[in-house]
């Protein structure tokens, strides 16, 4: 049975009013008296059966209610922690993308196969990159893929350490997911958390600005991104 994802306001009543608490409280409470009724052997057995299944479905839905808000909790406590790198990230993989996609439409009839070859790999790798940001688990410690050379590592398929082998693992479910056309590159290109509003383009407009500022801004940008993740 899948676990029900509570709404934005309960979890924000959740965290605030402790109600995670009790919850917890219910469920401990809960699991006591059924360890009575277990082994109590007093009143109509059947009553007892029929109270008992009651009793065992409230207690599965408090821990599914619990489970949902905890792993929304962690979420957002995780996505307090890594903001900042997700977003020089997806903006990153985002200019990427534009670049990729340029250099695809900039081919000529006078181009070989071998370089059509060439720059559409690179065109699906930068894709890959974008899906890889964009959909990693939000549940999950972030694992960067541009600092300490996450992307070579990716490409000659590294993966000694446990980190080097989580990155390497969602980058070939990010691969399979771009592959198969299971999630779309355009809809990655939004703003994360501003998907389906009037601002769903913010990273977009702003990468597309990027490219039309002289090579003097841009290289200053990029110097910002760099001197980011040379920090982390």
């Amino acid at each position: 049975m899948p676990i029900s994802r509570p709404s934005f306001k309960e979890v924000r009543d959740a965290s605030s009013t402790s109600s995670v608490s009790r919850l917890r409280k219910k469920v401990r409470d809960l699991e006591r008296l059924l360890k009575r009724t277990s082994s109590s052997t007093n009143g109509n057995k059947n009553s007892t059966a029929l109270a008992r299944r009651e009793q065992e479905r409230a207690l599965r839905a408090l821990k599914d209610e619990l489970r949902a808000i905890e792993r929304i909790m962690k979420e957002k406590k995780l996505d307090k922690r890594y903001h900042k790198v997700r977003f020089f990230e997806r903006r990153k993989a985002a200019r990427r993308v534009i670049k990729a996609r340029k250099a695809v439409a900039a081919l000529g009839d006078e181009d070989d196969e071998v370089k059509r070859k060439i720059v559409e790999e690179d065109r699906r790798f930068a894709e890959t990159e974008l899906a890889y940001v964009a959909m990693f688990p939000r549940e999950w410690k972030y694992v960067s893929l541009y600092v300490d050379g996450g992307v070579e590592k990716v490409r000659k398929g590294y993966g000694e350490s446990e980190t080097g082998k989580k990155r390497l693992d969602w980058w070939s479910e990010a691969e399979r997911m771009v592959k198969s056309g299971e999630v779309d590159v355009e809809s990655l290109m939004f703003s994360q958390g501003d998907q389906g509003t009037p601002n769903a383009r913010k990273i977009v407009k702003q990468t597309e600005e990027d490219e039309e500022e002289d090579e003097l801004s841009e290289q200053q940008q990029e110097d910002e991104e760099d001197e980011f993740f040379d920090k982390q």
